[in-house]
């Protein structure tokens, strides 16, 4: 069994969050910085294997990761196209960064207890999504078509009526769908379709390899993308305090 790597999607702006600063580098309300419950649920989780992959103030999330990452072996590396291509091009990079690992992709706009890591790498199958299943959705949820366990569908324009839950932004890789998403993702740029997301290549993946969900309990996961967001993620850093190994459940 390949080694699980864990690659942070660092690589972004944050537009709506305001800009100025890398997103995952803001304090979640009267908490740590987002970045900070990433690496210490990772390192919560057994998983010391790291790449963080750069974009948007590399020098600052870098600083940032080398201070806080007590127990973690991190690599770092820039994502030079974050500004013009989509982030589909960041999972590639983190894919090809690490050959020969299972690659957990983490986004780093989100707070999940450290559970949520363990239980997508313990998951059998080519690719392993975390999904929360939900009956209500609306348009700017990740859509996932479930059946059986088993990942059928995902995206944002994905009918509702098949439309189970939402992905949580943690993902497993596993090298046989790696080089298939390598392939993908060499296609797209090729034709020029440099403005997809990583889920967009997932969505292609589905009907090659063996996509499994791994189920997230609520509460256990909260996503950051506009200023209305933060007390959501605010409400699981207090539910759940002491998952992270601060030792004051910040």
């Amino acid at each position: 069994m390949a080694e699980v790597r864990a690659a942070i999607l660092a690589a972004g702006r944050g537009v709506r969050m305001g800009g100025s600063e890398a997103k995952t580098l803001l304090p979640v309300g009267r908490h740590e910085p987002l970045l900070f419950y990433i690496l210490a649920g990772l390192r919560a989780a057994g998983i010391d294997n790291v790449l963080v992959v750069t974009g948007f103030k590399p020098d600052a999330v870098t600083s940032y990761v080398v201070e806080h990452a007590q127990g973690l072996e991190v690599a770092f590396v820039r994502n030079a196209r974050f500004a013009t291509w989509g982030n589909f091009h960041t999972v590639r990079i983190a894919l090809e960064q690490s050959p020969h690992n299972d690659v957990l992709v983490v986004n780093s706009d989100v707070v999940v207890h450290p559970d949520v890591y363990a239980r997508v790498a313990a998951t059998p199958g080519d690719l392993v999504l975390a999904v929360e299943a939900r009956a209500k959705l609306d348009d700017e949820d990740m859509r996932v078509h479930l059946q059986d366990g088993r990942v059928m569908g995902i995206g944002k324009d994905l009918d509702m009526d098949v439309s189970h839950g939402e992905y949580d932004g943690v993902s497993l890789v596993r090298p046989a769908a790696a080089a298939r998403y390598c392939e993908l993702a060499t296609d797209a740029e090729w034709k020029g379709h440099t403005s997809i997301y990583y889920e967009d290549v997932y969505g292609m993946l589905l009907d090659r390899v063996d996509g499994r969900a791994a189920m997230v309990g609520a509460g256990e996961y909260a996503e950051i993308d506009r200023p209305e967001d933060v007390p959501g993620a605010a409400a699981v850093i207090a539910r759940h305090g002491g998952a992270w190994d601060d030792g004051e459940g910040r």
